[in-house]
């Protein structure tokens, strides 16, 4: 049930409540949810470009003029869009439950963002800040969160924190999505959130998943099982890995497909949608499809090449353009 904070606001829309949040990741081509280095980051940005494209119902494309260039790390939300720039998060698109009415004190020192279906995560000081829609408790950050945290993540009415190697979880529960195996009590090093299921990648490579399995998307297939991950994503009810540089998929739609030629090495990181999928190539190359098929779609000539990052909302992309940082 909302709480009385949901209750005050007015209902959604048929077409926003019929799809589901997932997290919008990734700065730098590091595994999927692992923190960046924010002063590698701000070197670096100070040339980079963003770049948007997909729906662009509730504006979540239409960059704001303090986020179309110097941005360090993008995060696309359902139906909304974040970005550090500065230290400060930047955010636009649906604000239905003040997912982008950014909390004052993230103007400055923020390293880390992350966009759920109505709510919104940021990291400052290791510490998890979270605003939006408070359904289920999602932005109900725990004690143990608000220090030494290095990783976030958004569901669609859950939050992941990653903390001293050890997934924390709050939020919906209907489906044990915050219910964290013991497994993922240690040595992780990536999470990722979808709808109603969540994702790790443990120290050995080994991805961890658990909550909702009604689409197998926690049933993780024989060649991630025996490789070693170095990538993950978790979409509306599906999941994305990237073993050996290939990207593998599974769940809904994708249980058994075969993906595009140019996922099938190479690969640096990926996000997932509600039903698209994209990963970036080592050569800078942004890739995307849909789940139900193995047929490209058409992106932005300049995301063709120099893509330092990749993060997908419900039904839009958000990616960062601009030459690599340089080597420490």
């Amino acid at each position: 049930m909302p709480t009385h904070h949901d209750r005050r606001r007015c209902a959604l829309p048929r077409t926003l409540t019929a799809l589901a949040a997932v997290c919008g990741l990734l700065t730098l081509a590091h595994p999927a949810t692992a923190v960046s280095h924010p002063s590698t980051q701000r070197l670096a940005a100070a040339d980079w470009d963003t770049l948007a494209w997909g729906d662009n119902t509730y504006g979540q494309t239409t960059i704001p003029a303090a986020a179309q260039k110097a941005v360090s790390a993008v995060s696309a939300g359902a139906f909304h869009s974040l970005a550090i720039k500065d230290g400060a998060v930047v955010a636009w698109g649906s604000n239905l439950y003040q997912q982008t009415d950014v909390p004052a004190q993230l103007s400055s020192g923020v390293t880390a963002v992350s966009g759920g279906y109505l709510h919104s995560l940021a990291l400052k000081n290791q510490a998890v800040t979270a605003w939006g829609s408070d359904r289920y408790d999602s932005t109900a950050v725990p004690p143990a969160a608000k220090s030494d945290v290095t990783a976030i993540a958004a569901g669609q009415y859950f939050s992941l924190a990653l903390r001293h190697g050890a997934v924390l979880a709050w939020g919906d529960n209907r489906y044990e999505q915050t219910d964290t195996p013991e497994e993922a009590h240690t040595g992780i090093t990536a999470i990722a959130a979808g709808a109603y299921h969540a994702l790790a990648i443990t120290d050995e490579g080994k991805v961890l998943a658990w909550g909702d399995n009604r689409n197998k998307q926690t049933d993780i297939p024989t060649p991630v099982k025996n490789g070693v991950s170095t990538a993950l994503a978790a979409g509306k009810d599906f999941s994305v890995a990237v073993v050996g540089g290939r990207v593998y998929a599974w769940g809904a739609k994708v249980a058994s497909q075969n993906v595009p030629t140019l996922a099938q090495s190479k690969i640096t990181s990926v996000a997932a949608g509600h039903g698209h999928i994209v990963a970036l190539r080592d050569d800078g190359r942004a890739i995307e499809w849909k789940v139900n098929t193995t047929t490209p779609n058409t992106v932005p000539a300049t995301a063709n090449t120099k893509i330092q990052a990749i993060t997908a909302g419900a039904h839009h992309t958000l990616a960062l353009h601009g030459d690599p940082p340089p080597t420490p």
